[in-house]
């Protein structure tokens, strides 16, 4: 801290003296800076916090000059008046002194060996050992918030630092959607409420919420707003306390910038996964094997979600918020699993997940209410998700009006309908019944006959094996070889709307 008048009197170097206003003693606030001067009147270049020095040259024989001269630099702030005797009064005149007593400004005196540089001196060193002090303070904050980022403490391992370096002072994070965050030190007002009180813009700048004071800043990525820091005080803050919210800003544009890179990479390869998946060039061991070198854990029952965005009737790519958006928000279903391929995000939720609803609600709230979602059946296994992929595709084609669009309302045709002209229709066939259809060109063995005769007698074995003119033992047979080529159990149910599909658009050409 700044040195206060009484350490300054203690001083054993000046054998100051006090003579009138110890009144004042320690309610005028600490020395900013000592001022010598010799002027009657030198408000006009005082800003308050100064010790003001003076022979008093001037003051000498005029008792309402001395009035005068007490009364304005006591209401300019000033905290003390010394006086050098010996120079141009040898005693202290009696009007300055019943003027300082009245307005209870402390006026001592000091010796005639001692200079006024020696007072100016002492004073500055102080205001050096503050200003190194926060210096000092500037960067250990600064190496807390950088082993923060280090130590993946997030957003709210960032406003816990800056919290305990602004004691009395409350911060809140947004995302630059309104979204909270992170808080940290004092109780703030309502998030909605601080949110709101914010201009449109949100560059930089202060804002009053019922007498509480607000300093906000937006936090960049290159040119891209990614967030908003708001402190909120009951006075502005200290030259000190917004070093340390300018600080909080850097931390957590270090931490955003930390993670978005670990996000992209991630995406990345999420994105050359789905690539791979929809060419047909990866079989389930080897998804297997690349889901897990993600860290991507697929529920036991899961859906897939086809996003996008629609402007005049035409899909168009989504945008990188929304992307931020949709992983947000599957955060809490688990380590979200999306991936951008074409003009949709792709996403892996759980069975029961109400993720479709809340990307909508969301998005709305973001200002993008044209965001639809196309859901597939319920999928288990890698082996399923190339085909809840192309369901949830079929269902967001779909010209229906709901907003989110299930692969199980389209039925079969619909399915159909989507699939039949795709170009990777061909691929679909091949790898639900590829095996199937050359071990029937090599043996005649009529595996698909037999698989689609069972389909279309409801999985009854014993009408399909009539309509075949087979025993229901050769039929068992066949559906064994059936699940043995492909890896698909046709009396499991897992996959007959995979073989289904697949039957359908070899019949259809």
């Amino acid at each position: 801290m700044a040195i206060t008048l009484e350490d300054l009197l203690a001083h054993p170097d000046l054998s100051a003296q006090v003579v009138a206003g110890q009144a004042g003693l320690g309610r005028r606030g600490a020395i900013r800076w000592a001022h010598t001067t010799e002027l009657v009147d030198p408000t006009p270049w005082l800003e308050g916090g100064e010790l003001l020095l003076t022979t008093g040259l001037g003051l000498r024989d005029d008792p309402e000059a001395q009035r005068r001269f007490v009364e304005g630099i006591a209401r300019h702030g000033v905290v003390a008046v010394g006086i050098a005797l010996g120079i141009s009064m040898e005693e202290m005149p009696a009007g300055l002194i019943a003027a300082c007593e009245e307005h209870d400004l402390p006026l001592f005196t000091l010796p005639y060996e001692v200079p006024f540089i020696a007072v100016s001196r002492i004073v500055a060193d102080a205001e050096l050992g503050d200003q190194y002090a926060g210096l000092r303070d500037a960067l250990d904050l600064h190496r807390q918030l950088l082993a923060a980022v280090v130590a993946d403490a997030g957003v709210a391992g960032v406003l816990d630092r800056v919290a305990r370096a602004v004691p009395g002072i409350g911060l809140l994070a947004f995302d630059f959607g309104g979204r909270p965050l992170a808080s940290a030190g004092t109780p703030c007002p309502p998030s909605g409420e601080v949110w709101e009180a914010l201009p449109d813009d949100r560059p930089r700048g202060a804002a009053l919420l019922d007498g509480i004071h607000l300093r906000f800043a937006t936090v960049l990525l290159g040119e891209r707003a990614e967030a908003v820091l708001v402190a909120a005080s009951a006075t502005p803050l200290s030259q000190a306390d917004e070093l340390a919210f300018e600080q909080g800003v850097a931390g957590i544009s270090l931490d955003l910038a930390r993670r978005r890179s670990v996000r992209e990479s991630r995406r990345d390869r999420i994105e050359e996964l789905l690539d791979e998946l929809d060419a047909g060039r990866i079989d389930t061991e080897d998804l297997e094997r690349r889901l897990e070198r993600l860290g991507a854990v697929l529920p036991d029952r899961f859906r897939v979600l086809a996003i996008g965005r629609r402007q005049g009737g035409r899909e168009r790519e989504v945008d990188v918020a929304l992307y931020d958006l949709i992983e947000d928000l599957l955060v809490e279903d688990g380590r979200p699993f999306v991936g951008l391929a074409g003009a949709h995000l792709w996403a892996v939720v759980p069975d029961e997940s109400n993720a479709p609803a809340r990307i909508r609600t969301v998005a709305a709230s973001r200002g993008w209410p044209d965001v639809n979602v196309g859901r597939s059946r319920v999928a288990s296994g890698a082996g399923a998700l190339p085909t809840a992929i192309r369901e949830a595709e079929a269902a967001l084609a779909d010209d229906g009006p709901a907003p989110v669009r299930d692969a199980a309302d389209l039925g079969l045709s619909g399915l159909l309908a989507a699939l039949r002209d795709d170009v990777h229709a061909a691929d679909f066939v091949e790898r639900v019944l590829g095996p199937v259809l050359v071990h029937d060109a090599e043996t005649s063995a009529q595996l698909a006959d037999s698989l689609r005769a069972y389909l279309a007698h409801g999985c009854r074995p014993g009408p399909a094996a009539e309509e075949l003119r087979i025993h229901r033992h050769t039929l068992t047979y066949r559906l064994d070889r059936v699940r043995d080529l492909t890896g698909r159990d046709p009396r499991s149910g897992e996959h007959l709307v995979e073989f289904g599909l697949a039957l359908e658009l070899i019949a259809q050409g």
